[in-house]
């Protein structure tokens, strides 16, 4: 009976973790596959002005808008590999209320954060994400939330 255990423990030890992605796209894709996968939001390639770029990362935001589902409603931006042109990091911000509203989400969809930081004074949460991917929470109070979830190594 012990054999048969130990076997299966193994082989969940090798299995790859999952990918975190952002709802209906998949870390890799193109624009245009994350504009089809996001249908039904407001999502639109980003003028030129507004584009962001962070050498350090190689990457540039190209696309943004609205998300909403529910009661979460946040401004959403992709970000692509200046390589590769797949997304590699996506970016919320919403207003202050819409804190827990995400926070619930991200823990629904990748259980509890492996890192938290509160800074009393100032009353910023922030909890973080290592597996299956990056992802960044602040929640601080008069500002908006902010998430970052980018792909593991970015």
């Amino acid at each position: 009976m012990r054999l048969p255990c130990v076997a299966a423990l193994l082989v969940a030890g090798f299995a790859a973790p999952a990918a975190a992605h952002w709802e209906s796209t998949r870390w890799g894709m193109s624009e245009q596959q994350v504009m089809r996968a996001m249908r039904g939001q407001s999502i639109r390639p980003l003028p030129a002005e507004q584009r962001r770029t962070v050498p350090s990362a190689r990457m540039q935001y190209r696309l943004g808008g609205v998300f909403r589902s529910g009661n979460l409603r946040v401004n959403v931006a992709f970000a692509f590999d200046g390589r590769t042109n797949g997304l590699v990091c996506v970016s919320l911000q919403g207003e202050e209320s819409q804190g827990a509203i995400l926070r619930a989400r991200l823990e629904r969809a990748f259980g509890a954060p492996q890192e938290r930081g509160n800074d009393t004074a100032e009353g910023i949460q922030t909890l973080g994400w290592s597996r299956p991917d990056e992802i960044d929470l602040q929640i601080a109070p008069g500002r908006p939330v902010t998430a970052l979830l980018c792909a593991r190594g970015v």
